[in-house]
């Protein structure tokens, strides 16, 4: 672990062009126990920047941080854990759990709206939106993101990122699950996999204590002042990084048939290289980004980007299979990525 923690610091230390470089990392990384019967290891440590060491203390290790879109992934699960038991129909009509996509001319299902490729639009680029979120505004309701946004985009099939599906596949699970949607997370993904860090802020006061860096989003001010978790349209969980590296490596048939396990990653390209990043051959499959190149993975996982916190965890399976995570108090999901895949290398290659 010792020259693994030199080399993710190597590249913490190295010059960034992002607005709000990185000054520390939190780092967990999952180790076998997927199928020898034993426990998965788990450890976990924390860098910083070397020429910042007067500026910032060194991270608790356990600290947790919001993990932004890597909720994505928890929700698909959960989706994927009521479609193992017949609750839902994955390539049936969404409609069923969602009658906000009825009168579409194209028909669209649970499926399409996983992968990001049911047609529907997305608000991370709009104005109001951001003119909103750095005003520290009270965010939009769930009614009014789909007031704004509307339900119609892009042609189905093809990909188009989109928060307002994952808004849509919150609603579903709480539908399906009978019950607000941090109880059903709770019963389907925290408690199965053991993810006792786990919580869905839903105030800013919820937001007191967690890891966070400055953001240019609010200048000066504290993250956790100003930022209001409902900006993420979906709901957002918090955990601390050895969580978020349990959370891949427990993606495995004790907790979902393969069969369902396998959509999870088997991705469909969504368009690449992108410049600066790692990915070679990039594509998502159901909740998950997905690396198909067989020569940088494969692995899978989520990215995820918001003020102050850029998280990461990936999973790369194998004889020796690996996850981990890697928390940023920035925002550069270049290098989040950069840190997570050079010790996927490292740690699959025995280094």
């Amino acid at each position: 672990m010792e020259m693994l923690a030199t080399a993710l610091a190597s590249l913490l230390n190295e010059d960034t062009a992002s607005p709000a470089p990185a000054r520390s990392a939190l780092v967990a990384v999952a180790l076998g126990g997927r199928s020898d019967g034993e426990p998965a290891r788990i450890r976990s440590f924390a860098l910083r920047r070397a020429d910042r060491a007067a500026e910032v203390a060194l991270p608790a290790v356990d600290r947790r941080g919001l993990i932004y879109s890597l909720t994505k992934t928890m929700l698909a699960a959960a989706v994927l854990r009521f479609a193992a038991r017949g609750v839902v129909d994955l390539d049936g009509a969404a409609e069923r759990w969602l009658p906000e996509l009825a009168g579409r001319a194209e028909p669209v299902s649970v499926a399409h709206i996983l992968a990001h490729r049911a047609g529907l639009p997305d608000y991370g680029g709009r104005a109001d939106y951001r003119t909103a979120v750095a005003a520290g505004d009270e965010p939009w309701s769930g009614d009014e993101y789909l007031e704004r946004c509307g339900v119609a985009g892009p042609p189905v099939g093809a990909f188009a990122y989109s928060n307002i599906g994952y808004l849509l596949v919150g609603r579903l699970l709480e539908r399906a699950g009978n019950a607000p949607l941090a109880d059903v997370m709770t019963r389907e993904v925290f408690g199965p996999l053991g993810l006792a860090s786990a919580t869905m802020p839903r105030t800013r006061a919820d937001l007191g204590g967690l890891f966070f860096g400055p953001s240019p989003t609010f200048g000066d001010a504290p993250v956790a002042e100003r930022y209001h978790p409902g900006w993420v349209s979906h709901g957002v969980v918090a955990m601390a990084a050895a969580d978020a590296a349990r959370l891949l490596h427990g993606l495995t048939e004790d907790y979902l048939p393969g069969a369902l396990l396998r959509r999870m990653h088997d991705g469909l390209p969504v368009g690449g290289p992108m410049g600066g990043r790692p990915w070679v051959e990039p594509s998502y499959g159901l909740g998950t980004m997905v690396e198909l190149d067989p020569a940088a993975g494969p692995y899978w996982g989520h990215t995820g980007g918001g003020p102050g916190v850029t998280p990461v965890a990936y999973h790369a399976p194998g004889p020796n299979p690996v996850s981990v995570a890697v928390l940023l108090d920035g925002e550069d999901g270049a290098l989040a990525e950069w840190m997570a895949v050079e010790a996927i290398h490292r740690l699959r290659g025995g280094r």
